[in-house]
């Protein structure tokens, strides 16, 4: 029934991309379940698809085998620590691999909802502990993240972004727009610096080193609608600013397979449409501009004193 509706909605009030609109987009995984073998197989098919469609490689950003989500998973499923990054291994021959961080206040609590840190109150000192053991696991078992991320919960802040910088990444896909992934923290930064929507730029953390960041727009996973994602991205673009790269994002957990490649396959057509990847963002073939913005390190040194719990 709300198919139907849908499809006479849409022959009445037609939805199609602003003609002035240049869309140069990417695609990225929040990659969480892979433990579970049909969900692994799902992605690593559709992953397959999405290069024979657009000729570029999805970002599977995954978490670490200790991260408590991840490891409840696999006693669930009975996959060890090797097979998880056995997977992953599998997974980096059709989708480029990054890391996709979840934090915790309390790692023993992994199963309460309030024990996860999803927003600007947060634990310095969980968050470094967990997302050095995150990269040590990376080492141990020989992956390579390429120097992606991409936060759980779309999870943000200077402490964060040092840590990044820090640890060598060289871009990360948090910031949104979009109402259903927003952190206080990300949107106003871009408030503060009047990023735009599909607007690329580079944070330089005062004396620590500098990031790029690529917007996610919306959410590509389970419609049967072309004219949806169009309806959504039509909400957040800026008319000002019609030139847009940014990324569409899934969970593995939630993807529609079909519905997914549908998409991509109709956007491929759209002459005002192109695709990237990361091996295009780390070799610098996109002609991108990024925005240069600075995050002074006192706010750093003031916020480690508000947030320490």
């Amino acid at each position: 029934m709300k198919q139907d509706l849908k499809r006479l909605l849409y022959t009445v009030r037609p939805q199609r991309l602003p003609r002035n609109l240049v869309l140069t987009t990417g695609y990225v995984f929040h990659t969480e379940e892979v433990y579970n073998d049909d969900i692994f197989r799902r992605l690593f098919d559709f992953c397959k698809g999405y290069t024979a469609i657009t000729g570029k490689q999805a970002i599977c950003t995954v978490m670490s085998g200790i991260s408590p989500k991840v490891r409840a998973g696999m006693r669930l499923f009975n996959c060890s620590e090797q097979k998880l990054a056995d997977l992953y291994h599998q997974l980096s021959s059709v989708a480029t691999i990054g890391y996709h961080g979840h934090f915790y206040f309390n790692a023993d609590l992994h199963q309460r909802h309030e024990a996860e840190i999803r927003s600007n109150n947060f634990s310095i000192v969980q968050l470094t502990e967990q997302f050095s053991n995150d990269l040590e696991w990376f080492k141990k078992h020989e992956l390579n993240h390429n120097d992606l991320y991409a936060g759980g919960w779309w999870f943000m802040n200077q402490h964060l972004l040092s840590l990044l910088i820090k640890a060598g990444f060289k871009y990360d896909f948090s910031f949104s727009k979009h109402r259903f992934f927003l952190n206080q923290f990300s949107l106003d930064f871009m408030i503060e610096h009047e990023i735009k929507t599909g607007e690329c730029f580079e944070i330089e953390v005062e004396t620590i080193g500098k990031i790029r960041e690529v917007q996610n727009l919306i959410g590509s996973s389970s419609s049967a609608f072309f004219e949806d994602y169009v309806r959504n991205l039509k909400r957040i673009i800026h008319p000002a600013h019609p030139k847009v790269v940014g990324m569409f994002n899934s969970h593995d957990y939630d993807l529609h397979p079909a519905n997914a490649l549908n998409f991509f396959t109709t956007l491929k057509q759209l002459p005002q449409v192109s695709f990237f990847d990361a091996a295009d963002l780390l070799d610098g073939r996109l002609n991108i501009d990024f925005r240069p913005t600075v995050l002074p390190v006192h706010r750093l040194q003031n916020d480690m004193l508000a947030s320490v719990r």
